[in-house]
């Protein structure tokens, strides 16, 4: 839509320009108010565990928004990420982020496949 400039005060819009202004912008999803303790601290804590800010703050939202639709405290969440290592944390982030995302745009993690140095063989006599 090409933006049209005047001096006249802009006028109010309507219900049908509203609802298309949220379709495009909000993506569907729902706004969440958040204590800023609890998120900086989510944020931190995976800024510590060398996540990227982007990274952090998007998991971040994630874990809260969860943590507010299931009524728990999201320090309880972190409780039992804080032990995990790099590895299995990484695959629970993905699981995480894979329960609010669309089923056709899923993350994984490759395994690369080893090839064994000695080859095992079935010899029948």
């Amino acid at each position: 839509m090409a933006d049209i400039y005047s001096n006249l005060p802009p006028k109010d819009k309507d219900d049908l320009e509203k609802t298309i202004e949220k379709l495009t912008t909000t993506a569907y999803q729902q706004d969440y108010q958040f204590n800023v303790g609890e998120y900086d601290a989510t944020v931190a804590f995976f800024v510590k565990r060398n996540f990227s800010r982007t990274a952090a703050e998007t998991t971040a939202y994630a874990i809260l928004s969860q943590a507010k639709i299931d009524d728990i405290k999201p320090q309880q969440i972190l409780d039992k990420l804080t032990y995990a290592n790099p590895a299995l944390l990484s695959e629970l982030i993905t699981i995480i982020l894979n329960a609010n995302r669309y089923k056709s745009s899923r993350l994984g993690v490759r395994k690369t496949l080893a090839a064994k140095e000695t080859v095992s063989r079935n010899i029948i006599d």
